[in-house]
C-alpha cells in the first residue's frame, strides 16, 4: 500500500482531490502521519464501510460515504476544516470545497490511502483502495484527551 505521496511529481494532494489550503505548519503535538497510517493501514483494521470499485459510480459513491462517516466521527469541524498530510509541509489545515473528491487524489491500482484528521488530532477517516474495494476507516487515538 502507498501513502498519498504515490502520485510522483503531479500536483499535491489538497489540489487532487478540490481541498482548499487553510494553513500549513499546524500544531507538533498532533498524531504524526506514521501513527496515522499505522492506524488506517494494518491486519487488525475493519473498514466501516466498502465500496466495489467496479460499482457505476464507485469513486462518487466512496467520497459520499467518506463524508457521512467524518461528519459522525467529528472529523470535520463547523467550518468544514479538517488536516491532511502534503508531502513537504506535514499535516496542514484543509477545508472542503464544492469540488471535493478526495477519491481524486488516490492513485488508480496503487493500493493507495488519504488519511484525514480531525484539527485536535483525536479522529480520523480514511479513504484507502484496498483490493477491489474502496474502504472507509474510522480511527479514535485512545491516548489523546478529549
Amino acid at each position: 500500500m502507498t501513502d498519498e505521496r504515490s502520485g510522483g511529481a503531479s500536483a499535491p494532494l489538497p489540489a487532487k482531490a478540490g481541498l482548499e489550503v487553510v494553513a500549513q505548519g499546524v500544531a507538533d503535538e498532533l498524531p504524526s502521519y506514521a501513527q496515522a497510517f499505522k492506524s488506517v493501514v494494518n491486519v487488525e483494521v475493519a473498514p466501516r464501510a466498502t465500496v466495489a470499485r467496479s460499482a457505476p459510480g464507485a469513486a462518487a459513491e466512496a467520497d459520499r460515504l467518506w463524508l457521512e462517516h467524518a461528519r459522525t466521527a467529528a472529523v470535520i469541524d463547523d467550518e468544514g476544516c479538517f488536516l491532511v498530510r502534503e508531502a513537504d509541509h506535514g499535516w496542514v489545515r484543509v477545508r472542503r470545497t464544492a469540488h471535493t473528491a478526495l477519491s481524486a487524489a488516490l492513485v488508480p491500482g496503487a493500493g493507495s490511502v488519504v488519511i484525514a484528521m480531525s484539527p485536535d488530532g483525536r479522529r480520523l477517516c480514511a479513504l484507502t483502495e484496498e483490493d477491489d474495494d474502496y474502504w472507509i476507516v474510522v480511527h479514535r487515538f485512545e491516548d489523546r484527551a478529549v
